[in-house]
């Protein structure tokens, strides 16, 4: 249920998933003793659903007008996704400068990772300019700067391709193209084994694979919802969350398994069935909770963005815990981390969304209306 056409409730899933990645990249990114968190990745996978699930209004759907109405879509993404993209390729290439001179200082000569330093100037400019275009997933050093700018690079170019799917009868053209990312995802899984192995599905025909499968079934799901609400009641609302759940058994059993990524095959169903149990959630965002949950879900893409910049520079500047120590320890300094770096993403995206990104989406929309004029803001 929405208030003002927004579905409140996935808000908090929003910035719910949002801190999943991040525990997520807490853990791993300090020690591999503690793999509890790992099927946190999967996160991305909803986030894919969730985004083909709200974009849907926003979408071409009529044949008459299509050029005007898939131009002012696609600007419309890139004010919303380019502001903070910017901002957080620009702070990763500050912090990796300062983690750079801190090693040296230390008379370490290597390179954080990510870091484009002793590379020829022309190529770190070629790197930079590939991230801020969004290349991530065809171009492997675009996305080091900055990892989970990967997703948001898919689900771009899952933007472009899914906006003339929208505008075929009975949403063949979606259907279509899920099938499409079926076959991307395969072929991913089975020929960049060397990468997956090393990274995860994050680059080439897996990642887009992913971003065309989660986008897809989440605009099957918006397409459908006044006919599949009727399917939502807290028995299958338990078994939404069993589903989900159960992701975290099948990362647990198939965790060093060469099939261990066969997971995203099926995870953007589930995410959307649990989508369509949370939908029926009526919060009303005057409320306490419901202002709760709507910060939850407008920070969420700043956390996304910012927090692996943050847990590196941690991790370099400050270091991470050495040798066998007591899981109280380790507990303590993933908290710890956490919370801190939750801390600094939400003061980044307050800031950065009063200084930075509001300017320039209040630039865009004078844009988008004198290029499309009866087009309202989505």
């Amino acid at each position: 249920m929405t208030h003002g056409g927004r579905f409140v409730a996935l808000d908090g899933l929003r910035g719910l998933a949002a801190l999943g990645v991040l525990s997520f990249h807490v853990v791993v990114f300090a020690t591999s003793d503690y793999p509890q968190l790992d099927s946190l990745y999967l996160c991305v996978d909803f986030f894919f659903v969730l985004s083909g699930f709200v974009l849907l209004p926003s979408m071409p759907r009529q044949r008459a007008g299509a050029g005007r109405a898939s131009a002012t879509f696609i600007l419309k993404r890139v004010f919303r996704f380019w502001p903070l993209v910017i901002a957080a390729i620009a702070l990763a290439l500050v912090l990796l400068a300062i983690e750079r001179q801190v090693m040296l200082d230390r008379g370490s000569f290597d390179v954080p990772y990510g870091s484009l330093a002793g590379q020829a100037p022309l190529h770190q400019v070629g790197i930079v300019v590939a991230a801020l275009l969004l290349l991530q997933i065809f171009i492997a050093p675009a996305m080091d700067m900055n990892v989970p700018l990967w997703s948001l690079s898919a689900e771009w170019f899952a933007n472009l391709i899914f906006t003339p799917a929208t505008l075929t009868r009975w949403a063949w053209g979606i259907l279509d193209v899920i099938v499409v990312g079926y076959i991307l995802l395969w072929h991913g899984l089975t020929t960049d084994t060397s990468f997956i192995d090393a990274s995860g599905p994050i680059r080439g025909t897996e990642a887009l694979g992913r971003a065309l499968i989660g986008f897809g079934f989440g605009l099957l799901l918006r397409l459908n919802f006044d006919r599949l609400s009727r399917w939502r009641n807290w028995w299958l609302l338990a078994i939404a969350i069993a589903a989900v759940a159960s992701f975290y058994f099948i990362e647990k059993d198939w965790h060093w398994d060469s099939y261990r990524y066969a997971i995203t095959y099926f995870a953007a169903p589930v995410f959307a069935f649990l989508i369509l149990q949370v939908s029926r959630f009526n919060v009303d965002p005057a409320r306490r909770w419901g202002r709760f949950l709507e910060f939850a879900g407008a920070m969420s893409f700043g956390v996304y963005v910012f927090h692996v910049p943050l847990i590196q520079f941690i991790n370099v500047v400050l270091g991470t815990p050495h040798g066998r120590l007591p899981a109280s320890k380790w507990i303590v300094f993933f908290v710890s981390e956490g919370v801190g770096v939750t801390v600094a993403c939400i003061a980044l995206t307050v800031f950065l969304r009063w200084a930075w990104e509001r300017p320039i989406q209040r630039w865009g929309a004078r844009l988008i209306q004198r290029i499309s004029p009866r087009s309202g803001d989505n």
